[in-house]
Order: C-alpha cells, then sequence, then structure tokens
C-alpha cells in the first residue's frame, strides 16, 4: 500500500470514453475493493482516493491487457487484507485478482502531478473509495524505469491507440527526472529508446550522469514477427499479403499483432505483411469477417451482416 500526497483527480472518465470499465478484470478490481471495504467496517470520515497504476490501469486503456494483481496510490493509510478474487476473463480463461502489498511508486518514475491529473472512474460500492487511474501519459512515464518487456509494450500501445504523443511523453518525463532518486541514466536512455520506436526524433537532454548503459535496450519483436520467423505458434499461418481470408475471429494475441480466425473447425493465425497490430479487430470478435490488404490498409468485411462492401480501417 502507498499513501499519497492527497491530490485529486480533476478530469472525469467521460472525457476519457476509451476506459474499458466494462472488462471482467475491472469487475473483478471493484470486487476486491469492496472486499476490502469491508474489512475496514465503516471507520473512514472521508472516501479514500485510490489510484490505479500498473498492468491494471493498462487493462483499462487496452482491450487485450491483464494482470494478476492491482497496483493503487491511496490518500489514507489502510491496512490492505490478504483478498484473492477469482474472476472469469473474456476468453473463458480462470483468473485472480489482488492487492501488490509491496508497491511503493516512490521508487519508480513518477511526475509530481500526477495524482492530481488522474482520472476519476467510479465510486466504490459503500462509497468509501473513489476509484481514479493515472493518465495515459502518466502511465507511460511510470513504466519508463523498469521499462520491462511489457512496459514496452504498454507504452507502444497507449501510443498506437493515439493515447499519448511522442512530444507529451518527452516533455512529461524530463520533468519526472528531476525528482527521480534511482538511475537516471538508465531512465533517459530508456526514455529516448521509446520515443525512437514511435518514430520521433527525441530533443530531451541527457540528465547530469555520466552512466552508459552496457548495451541497448531494444523493443523485442512482437506476436506476429515472431510468428513469421516460424516461432509463437503450433496453428496454420496466414500472412495477409498472399491474399483474403475469411473466417469467426475467435481472438488476438496479447499485443493484438496476430488474429486467430476458424474458417471452418481449424484455427489460423492471421498477420500483416508489415506486422503492425490491429487493435481495430477487437470489435469483430465472434463475428464471421473477411480481413484483406489494399496497400498498406486492412479492410475488415463483416460478414454477418452482408454488407456490400469493405469497411477500411
Amino acid at each position: 500500500m502507498t499513501v499519497s500526497s492527497g491530490c485529486y483527480g480533476r478530469h472525469m472518465s467521460a472525457e476519457y470514453p476509451h476506459l474499458y470499465t466494462e472488462r471482467p478484470i475491472f469487475h473483478a478490481a471493484r470486487e476486491l475493493i469492496r472486499q476490502t471495504e469491508s474489512s475496514m467496517g465503516g471507520q473512514l470520515e472521508e472516501p479514500v482516493r485510490l489510484i490505479m497504476t500498473g498492468g491494471a490501469a493498462m487493462a483499462l486503456y487496452s482491450p487485450t491487457r491483464s494482470s494478476e494483481d492491482v497496483d493503487a496510490i491511496f490518500s489514507h493509510r489502510i491496512v490492505l487484507p490478504e483478498v484473492l478474487v477469482p474472476y472469469v476473463d473474456e476468453h473463458g480463461q480462470r483468473c485472480t485478482l489482488t492487492w501488490d502489498r509491496n508497491y511503493a511508486p516512490v521508487i519508480g518514475l513518477m511526475h509530481p502531478d500526477a495524482e492530481e491529473d488522474a482520472i476519476f472512474v467510479a465510486q466504490s460500492p459503500d462509497k468509501q473509495f473513489d476509484i481514479l487511474v493515472l493518465s495515459p501519459v502518466d502511465l507511460a512515464v511510470s513504466k519508463l524505469g523498469r521499462y520491462a518487456d511489457n512496459d514496452q509494450r504498454d507504452i507502444q500501445e497507449l501510443y498506437t491507440d493515439r493515447l499519448i504523443t511522442p512530444q507529451a511523453l518527452e516533455t512529461r518525463a524530463a520533468t519526472a527526472m528531476r525528482y527521480y532518486v534511482g538511475n537516471v541514466g538508465q531512465v533517459h536512455h530508456n526514455t529516448i529508446t521509446a520515443l525512437h520506436n514511435m518514430g520521433y526524433q527525441p530533443t530531451i537532454q541527457p540528465p547530469p550522469s555520466r552512466y552508459i548503459p552496457p548495451e541497448p535496450t531494444r523493443l523485442k519483436r512482437n506476436d506476429a514477427q515472431r510468428l513469421a520467423e516460424g516461432g509463437g505458434s503450433e496453428l496454420p499461418t496466414h500472412c495477409l499479403s498472399r491474399g483474403q481470408i475469411t473466417g469467426i475471429l475467435i481472438s488476438l494475441s496479447e499485443d493484438r499483432s496476430v488474429a486467430f480466425l476458424s474458417p471452418a473447425r481449424d484455427m489460423i493465425a492471421v498477420y500483416r505483411s508489415d506486422y503492425k497490430a490491429m487493435p481495430e479487430l477487437s470489435a469483430f470478435k465472434g463475428k464471421l469477417v473477411t480481413l484483406l490488404e489494399q496497400g498498406h490498409k486492412l479492410t475488415v468485411r463483416d460478414r454477418d451482416k452482408e454488407r456490400g462492401k469493405g469497411r477500411g480501417l
């Protein structure tokens, strides 16, 4: 548990229609909070401000991201119970969600205004908690410190989905680095790498440090690239450069660069020739669709609705 400085989120979720509050993982998070409320016995005089961070926060911005625990910043010091909430995700997988009782944002990279700029999501059932989530750019900044594989994917997805811009990330990260107590040189290097992965030429100045990373940090290959190179799936594969394909869209890979279609009884892993993610397909899950590439454009035809022409996305 981490206690915040007491700032309140000033943005309402209505301004951010991309919050996936209908996802099973968020319902599980609300149940986790409800059980925590019950353990407190209604002793609070005012609501606790709870700001979600980490993977659980990313799950509110992504239709596919998952997490096993909830990292959160609290406005009051409370004792978090050892609660494990079971739930079934969108793919029928049995999952569990619990608190990360060791989370401490003070050792990570965080903009000083991150708590104030957090986005209001909902109130808990007994109204003892105001549930907020870090803004997309502050969530991205918080991932530049560790910058593990999932952090790299999360930042890139926020950018691909147009929830952040490289300019905003650069400005926000530069300010956050002034307050960082860890290896600022590594964080600066991670920031440069993240901005390069967005195709942006950074102007951020290096911090006052002589630290030089032993080797560059690179964004790893996505699921489509691994699939094209013969790894990552035992299923038959189909690159859209070889022609269109029709089938029921079953699911997407974690980074949404591979679509799993069922033309008949079998399942086929489908990817684009440029290996780009296909987040737009999330809206077509369970539907009979035709996928094809036209130039550098992905086109989806919703065969269930028997549309007369392709829907360019």
